[in-house]
Parts: C-alpha cells; structure tokens; sequence
C-alpha cells in the first residue's frame, strides 16, 4: 500500500485535500473524494493525486 494526496481541484487552484493510504491511485482518488473518476481530459473540476514516495502525479474527473 502507498500513500498519496489527493487534491480535489478547480482549476489550478486545491478547493480540498485527503491524505489517503490506497494500493493505486485510481483507487486512492475514489477513496480521497468519495466519488467514482475517470481518466481526466481538460475539466475544470478535477483530482490531482500525488503519490507521497516518488512524487509522481496523476490526473482524474469525476464521473
């Protein structure tokens, strides 16, 4: 299991942050927001995770 932050987002700007322990991102931005995502293309509202260890980040919507 990782650790992430996942950030929900409008815009560039965090509205809300969760510090989640998940075993994928996907399911750590499920998790984090309690809502289900999808792979994110250019929507205002948006998730940022960020996986704590190697920093790497990944995009998702809301569904």
């Amino acid at each position: 299991m990782k650790t992430y932050l996942v950030e929900e987002m409008a815009g560039d700007t965090p509205v809300s942050h969760h510090t989640v322990v998940a075993q994928t991102p996907w399911e750590a931005a499920t998790i984090g927001t309690r809502k289900e995502v999808r792979a994110r293309t250019d929507e205002r509202l948006w998730v940022r995770v960020t996986e704590e260890s190697s920093r790497a980040v990944y995009k998702y919507a809301f569904k």
